[in-house]
């Protein structure tokens, strides 16, 4: 079994992403935490969605978080 982290971040106007592989389900974990902390840590970071995923792509565990401003209704 392999675990997949993937990563959904914005950055002012920048958005990226990435997916990282792990054999062990721990190494997968703390990357997954590492990830959400770091980017609550950082203020520029106005939007963040972080999963783990295994194998069969069923979701374990996901976090998101949204700072970025309401846009105003029209």
């Amino acid at each position: 079994m392999f675990y997949q982290v993937i990563r959904v971040f914005f950055k002012g106007a920048t958005k990226s992403n990435s997916i990282e592989y792990f054999d062990a389900y721990d190494q997968a974990l703390q990357r997954y935490f590492n990830i959400i902390a770091a980017d609550l840590a950082n203020a520029e970071v106005t939007y963040n969605a972080a999963y783990l995923i295994d194998n069969g792509g069923n979701m374990i565990r996901k976090e998101v978080f949204d700072r970025r401003e309401e846009e105003p209704a029209a």
